[in-house]
């Protein structure tokens, strides 16, 4: 039987510091949380604790220490930037063997201390990274694969094309953190794939957010990884240009919608919701969308979801020409939205997925 898995708890302020750790480990495969002094008890004693923060002479003493990790000092790393050498030897003294006596605060800093403590949980790290990575990379190339299909014979696609998603996808949000996959999506280099592949992701997370059940989190999945499927017809010259799109460029870009509805239409199971999604995937809810410049209740709810998420992609996601906005900035660009373009109750629950995406922290746009 195999050896369980380790955690890694960090403890320490400021958030931010800790945060930036927890990010890092977490995409490098560990299973990784922030930790209250007051859960220590909980954790399992192979598991693995870490102090971070800057280091202040008044709290961080090794008594206080001492204290708060008891009997667990010989699987704590002390990770405190600022601690001068002198005070190396007092806490090693105070039985603490694994101190970051460098300069280097880098998370490759932390990941060797961390082999010093137990090797297998970095090895177990890697296997866990590995394995996400090879499951983002088959998301990727069944989307590219899609659009290969599209472009060389635009039929409907088979509705299994997006149950065989939905599983892949549904299994690697399950294996990560929301922030964690995002990165991995972030890395695809075909546009169009990351694209679908956030919204897809975003969809599901937007689903569980709302309490959808089996089915209608199928819908809304099935809604989002065909929603963008006229984009097979658009030249790669305009889909990949690196910069912004002149007028008649705009023009041939938006066309993808009515491309996205007639070829779905081609089939009884995408002719009808599917479809329409797709084509009315841009309205807002003031009539200043396309193609059609529908407005108010004549976008259906399931389109509204759609579009919200469709948009929070767009933003975060990181192409050639564009860094991807942070989730707060975009979740602010949703809220200003929100109201005229789009559903601001929607908007609002919407807040639960950013959230996710900022490590359980409510967006600092929620106050609006």
């Amino acid at each position: 039987m195999g050896r369980s898995r380790v955690s890694i708890h960090l403890l320490g302020e400021p958030r931010e510091e800790a945060d930036a750790c927890l990010q890092g480990l977490l995409s490098q495969g560990f299973a990784a949380d922030r930790m209250l002094p007051q859960d220590i008890a909980a954790a399992a004693k192979t598991d693995i604790l870490v102090v971070t923060g800057q280091y202040r002479p008044l709290s961080h003493t090794p008594a206080s220490l001492s204290k708060l990790v008891g009997a667990r000092r010989d699987r704590t790393i002390l990770f405190l930037s600022g601690m001068a050498p002198d005070h190396f030897s007092v806490f090693e003294r105070a039985g603490f063997s694994f101190i970051n006596v460098t300069t280097d605060e880098t998370v490759k800093s932390l990941v060797g201390l961390i082999a010093q403590v137990d090797p297998h949980a970095v090895y177990s790290a890697s296997k866990a990274a590995a394995m996400r990575a090879s499951m983002s990379n088959k998301i990727a190339h069944s989307v590219v694969d899609l659009f290969t299909r599209l472009r060389a014979n635009p039929v409907a696609p088979a509705l299994e094309d997006s149950r065989r998603q939905q599983r892949a996808m549904s299994e690697l949000i399950g294996k990560s953190p929301m922030s964690v996959w995002i990165d991995l999506i972030q890395n695809y280099h075909d546009g169009t794939a990351q694209h679908c592949s956030l919204v897809s992701g975003y969809t599901l997370a937007f689903a569980r957010a709302l309490g959808a059940g089996e089915r209608q989190s199928g819908r809304l999945f099935d809604a989002a990884f065909f929603h963008d499927v006229g984009k097979a017809m658009i030249p790669l010259d305009i889909l990949d240009k690196p910069g912004r799109l002149d007028p008649d460029e705009w023009e041939i870009m938006q066309r993808h919608v009515i491309h996205s509805y007639d070829i779905l239409s081609r089939d009884e199971d995408t002719s009808g919701e599917i479809a329409r999604v797709a084509r009315d995937h841009h309205e807002y809810l003031d009539g200043t969308g396309y193609p059609n410049g529908i407005k108010g209740r004549q976008i259906d709810d399931i389109t509204r979801i759609i579009t919200i998420c469709d948009i929070f992609a767009a933003l975060t996601e990181k192409r050639a020409y564009k860094p991807p906005k942070p989730f707060d900035e975009a979740y602010s660009i949703l809220m200003s939205m929100a109201g005229t373009k789009l559903d601001p109750d929607l908007v609002r629950l919407f807040e639960k997925v950013v959230a996710e995406c900022v490590g359980g922290r409510r967006p600092v746009a929620s106050a609006a």
